[in-house]
Formats: structure tokens, sequence, C-alpha cells
């Protein structure tokens, strides 16, 4: 506890410490803090590399539309190009949908994206064995998602690969 209190007061000795000049040594000056959410400590930068391998394994959807994007296009080359170098790999493609719409409507919408995501998998010369696919619709939706925010996260194909 001591040794806690020393080495606080000491470094915060050093951040006014001034040369001759009257001027902060570079080293010493205050240095503003990053915006928050973007510090680079340890558990921040873990949770934004969940979040792109999260955001790496989902392709995205608008409203109502079964095309994959460009950027859903470059995603999927890399899974491709990862299952080809990977002949155990099985991966799971589970379609998502928002919960605007009809049950039948929101499953016929879900296969529709499957089988995009699934052609687009095969044409990128990713084996065909290594690719399952599963229909969810709705049914796993978030509680209480009424944003378009949160919508427009749910409007998916997700990448699953199995152990």
């Amino acid at each position: 506890m001591i040794v806690a209190a020393l080495l606080l007061s000491g470094c915060s000795d050093l951040q006014h410490t001034r040369t001759s000049g009257g001027e902060t040594p570079a080293s010493t000056q205050d240095t503003p803090s990053p915006p928050l959410g973007m510090d680079k400590s340890p558990l921040a930068t873990t949770e934004a590399q969940n979040a792109a391998v999260l955001d790496e394994n989902n392709v995205y959807f608008a409203s109502g539309s079964t095309t994959v994007d460009q950027d859903g296009k470059e995603k999927l080359r890399r899974h491709a190009e990862d299952l080809k170098q990977n002949p155990k790999k099985i991966l799971t493609l589970a379609g998502h949908t928002d919960d605007t719409g009809s049950r039948n409507y929101n499953l016929a919408i879900a296969e529709e994206r499957l089988m995009n995501v699934s052609r687009l998998l095969l044409a990128y010369g990713a084996p065909a064995r290594q690719i399952r696919r599963n229909r969810i619709g709705n049914i796993k939706k978030p509680p209480a998602c009424k944003t378009a925010e949160c919508r427009e996260k749910m409007r998916r194909v997700e990448l699953i690969y199995l152990p």
C-alpha cells in the first residue's frame, strides 16, 4: 500500500516537472486520453478483437434483400480460402432475419439468403462437403429489438465453424 502511494506521488511529480526554459519536456507532456472505447488497454483490445471476429463471421443484408453486398463478398472469399486450406473444418451457415414480416416470409427470406451465401462460397472454391445450412428466421431474436440499428444486425447469415 505504501509502495503504491509512493509510486503514484512520484508519477504525479513527473507530469509537472518543467525545464529551465519553462516548457514541459516532451517525454512528460500530458497527452490526451484516447476517445471512450478506443483505449489500448488489454480488455478494450480483446473486446475490439472479439467484435471484429464476430463481424467477420456475419454477412449482413438490407431489409427485404437477399443480395450479398461487396463487403459480404470479400468476407466470403476469405472464408472460402480458409475452408480450402483447412479441409477438416465444417462451416454451418445460419440464416437470421429481423422481427418484421410474417414467420413464413422470414423463413423464406432466410432460406434465400442462405442459398446466395452458399452459392458464393462454392463459386469461390469452398468444398461443398464442408458447408451446412440452418434456417433460423427470427426465432432467436434479441429481446426488445426495436431500433433500426438492432434490426440491421439481425438481418444476417452467420458463419459458424464447428470444433
